[in-house]
């Protein structure tokens, strides 16, 4: 079980570092196409992949497979929905920083949820985690006034946390290329709805390089979705969490290579991450079975 727990965590910085590759292809695709129109077609193309990969095995999803799909599926929806509608009137830099809450509202949470208060070994890296992040946006721009873009993502960031945790729990119940199939799926399906009322802010531009963009997209997603479903079998949502804060680590890295700013503030704050994920590794187990409400 050791060895796995460690293999689970490698899994989430290589998942961690592949969702920090998205930024910039990301990016780069929405020059072609409205924001919801590529979660749409990203989430539907990822169905697809999982469907060639579980071919007859759908019908045998089970019940509470499908139950738990739809309930991360809804979270995961909310989450790009949020932050989509609330980068229509914040920068990007705020937006990644208001979204890096996720950090501390996962940790609150598990005390309403589970009744379990964090550890002063959690608020350390917590802090040290959420410093870090915050080297890499700017803070200072965040006004709270008249903004509803800031609150719109504040709460994509809650909704993120409850993802987090959601899967932690299901996931033990759950095979995971299953579980990611259901909560694919469901994504699709709500972009989809979604398309029928939302007013594109742009036409789409059906170009090969948008196709390519996207379909990189959607492999990415359905490997992450899969990664995450097994690893959190074996590393619990705290400690999850604080991998996952690599993220703009790892997207300010592909973004120095691909010509973009990476200075002494994004160094420092990439320095902080990284400590904060090795005090959390190193910590030794408590013993207690993954159910997500410890570091």
């Amino acid at each position: 079980m050791h060895n796995r727990s460690i293999l689970a965590q490698l899994l989430l910085v290589f998942v961690t570092l592949l969702w920090g590759s998205t930024f910039l292809t990301l990016q780069i695709a929405l020059t072609w196409a409205d924001p919801v129109v590529i979660v749409a077609l990203r989430f539907v193309i990822a169905t697809g992949i999982l469907t060639c990969l579980l071919r007859g095995e759908i019908l045998k999803i089970s019940r509470y497979e499908w139950k738990a799909g739809i309930v991360v599926g809804i979270c995961i929806f909310g989450v790009y929905t949020l932050q989509t509608i609330g980068l229509q009137s914040i920068a990007s830099s705020t937006s990644a920083f208001l979204t890096g809450l996720y950090v501390g509202f996962v940790p609150l949470l598990q005390w309403l949820i589970f009744k379990n208060a964090p550890q002063p070994i959690t608020i350390v890296t917590i802090v040290l985690a959420f410093a870090g992040m915050t080297l890499f946006a700017n803070p200072f721009s965040v006004s709270f006034s008249g903004q509803m873009g800031e609150w719109i993502t504040v709460l994509s960031a809650l909704i993120c946390a409850a993802e987090i945790l959601s899967i932690s729990y299901f996931t033990k119940g759950c095979r995971p290329l299953q579980l990611s199939f259901t909560q694919l799926i469901t994504v699709a399906c709500l972009a989809l709805l979604t398309l029928l009322w939302h007013e594109p802010s742009r036409p789409t531009e059906w170009t090969s390089g948008l196709f390519i963009c996207v379909i990189a997209l959607a492999a990415i997603v359905s490997f992450v979705q899969f990664g995450i479903g097994w690893a959190l079998k074996y590393v619990p949502a705290m400690r999850a969490t604080l991998i996952y804060a690599l993220e703009p680590v790892f997207a300010g890295i592909i973004g120095w290579f691909a010509g973009e700013q990476f200075g002494l503030s994004e160094l420092s704050g990439a320095t902080l991450i990284i400590f904060a994920v090795l005090i959390s590794a190193w910590r030794p187990s408590s013993g207690k079975k993954n159910n997500g409400e410890t570091l």
